[in-house]
């Protein structure tokens, strides 16, 4: 099952993360892991090992603010996992990540400006397609299929991701 909390953050913050992540000089091509480095995307882990304390704060800062918008009926702020991506014009592979059970997935966009009906870009789990819109964030068993849907532009679409532990019995 899929939730979605609507309206957790200012559009203001969003932009400061996605600036920050912007000039940052952690990006990686790690992931997803096994793939050829041609099927990579760029991502910076802020949490366990970034050193960049300005980003991975303001990270800590947007989860918080999701666990009081209502995040806090589904998990809980106990971070394992926190990294931002970015993706370009194309489609994803859909995968699974090898979380324990006790884990769930936050995802949210940190493009403030991001129109799904547009552009593309949103998020596909368990065989159905979800918006992403800005300000609103998803939380999901990421053990389950998922992926991004394809984007019709040259625009990136910046990610944030949390994995934190679980309060509730993901169907």
């Amino acid at each position: 099952m899929l939730h979605t909390i609507d309206n957790c953050c200012s559009k203001s913050y969003l932009d400061s993360m996605m600036l920050l992540s912007q000039r940052s000089d952690q990006w990686n091509f790690r992931y997803p892991e096994g793939k050829p480095f041609e099927q990579r995307f760029a991502k910076i882990n802020l949490v366990p090992d970034n050193q960049n304390t300005s980003l991975a704060g303001m990270a800590m800062g947007l989860l918080l603010q999701i666990y009081d918008a209502g995040g806090y009926k589904y998990f809980q702020p106990e971070v394992k996992f926190c990294g931002i991506s970015v993706k370009g014009q194309g489609s994803d592979d859909p995968h699974t990540d090898t979380w324990d059970t006790d884990t769930v997935k936050v995802l949210g966009l940190l493009n403030s400006d991001w129109n799904y009906s547009d552009v593309g870009g949103g998020f596909m789990y368990d065989g159905k397609e979800y918006d992403l819109k800005p300000t609103s964030f998803i939380i999901f068993d990421s053990n389950k299929v998922h992926c991004a849907t394809k984007i019709y532009t040259n625009k990136k679409r910046f990610a944030i991701d949390y994995a934190v532990k679980k309060i509730w019995v993901l169907e």
